[in-house]
């Protein structure tokens, strides 16, 4: 996959106002999966509405001691599973998940049934 064709992800506030606040998730993209910018308060939103569980991958361009560090996979359960792993947020990410503009790299191993979003945490 080309992380340059990946389609950004319009990042989300979060507000400690406590007002009601609509956080739009969007289908993932299929080709080349999907890119968030990150300060180390964002994270992402996911929800797996399909009857079958899928994985989500977070690209970890770091190394260490020039060997590469590990990509982490997440596990969204099924809808309907019972277990209420089917809506996860997943981070938020150290800049050890950043590629080298500053965007995290997520990619859906499916995307029927699936919407993501990315949202920030406010500053403490």
């Amino acid at each position: 996959m080309a992380y340059s064709s990946a389609v950004a992800l319009t990042v989300q506030e979060i507000s400690r106002a406590g007002k009601a606040v609509v956080y739009p998730m969007v289908a993932p993209t299929a080709t080349h999966g999907n890119k968030f910018i990150n300060d180390g308060r964002t994270m992402l939103r996911v929800k797996n509405n399909g009857a079958s569980p899928i994985t989500v991958t977070i690209d970890c361009p770091a190394t260490l001691d020039g060997q590469a560090v590990t990509d982490l996979t997440v596990t969204i359960a099924a809808t309907g599973s019972g277990t209420g792993l089917d809506f996860q947020d997943i981070g938020p990410f150290p800049p050890s998940f950043n590629q080298s503009d500053g965007y995290v790299w997520p990619i859906c191993s499916a995307v029927t049934d699936v919407l993501v979003s990315a949202v920030r945490l406010p500053k403490a």
